[in-house]
């Protein structure tokens, strides 16, 4: 919304229909290499749902963080950032809700601060949601090369 805001006005649907559009561009490389395992999928689409929803809500997040732990054998391959980004998430949410309060309550916030945990949220879900892809694929490629040297 900041974004937006900021923006020319002549420029204005130009990103918007980029923006609207950015989702598009991901679906059919996650579909066509992650296509064996269909709950990784979803769970990837959620986390990419999550993300780039224009007005993102704590219910997509919450949702898809909930289906990682339902493909246990990408999560065991998942970095050290996805952890540290788990646990450090928590402090741009509570920041939020307290400059939110602070703002539309009281009259003292500051639109800044509210964009500035809105992007400190977002990177740290996009570590957790790259870790995860990248995790998947990485076990994409252990179960082929194994599978090829059993066939040969």
């Amino acid at each position: 919304w900041y974004f937006f805001v900021q923006v020319f006005g002549r420029f204005r649907l130009y990103f918007v229909i980029m923006m609207a559009g950015l989702p598009y561009i991901f679906i059919s490389p996650i579909c066509i290499r992650l296509h064996r395992y269909p709950i990784v999928l979803a769970s990837a689409y959620a986390l990419l749902w999550a993300v780039l929803k224009p007005v993102p809500t704590m219910y997509d997040v919450c949702i898809a963080l909930a289906l990682i732990p339902l493909s246990p054998r990408t999560v065991i391959r998942m970095g050290n950032a996805s952890l540290i980004a788990l646990f450090a998430i928590v402090v741009p949410t509570t920041l939020f809700i307290m400059d939110y309060w602070m703002w539309l309550e009281t009259g003292v916030g500051n639109a800044n601060y509210m964009y500035f945990q809105c992007l400190a949220f977002g990177v740290f879900f996009l570590a957790i949601m790259v870790d995860f892809i990248s995790a998947s694929i990485k076990r994409d490629k252990a179960l082929r090369l194994t599978e090829k040297e059993i066939k040969q």
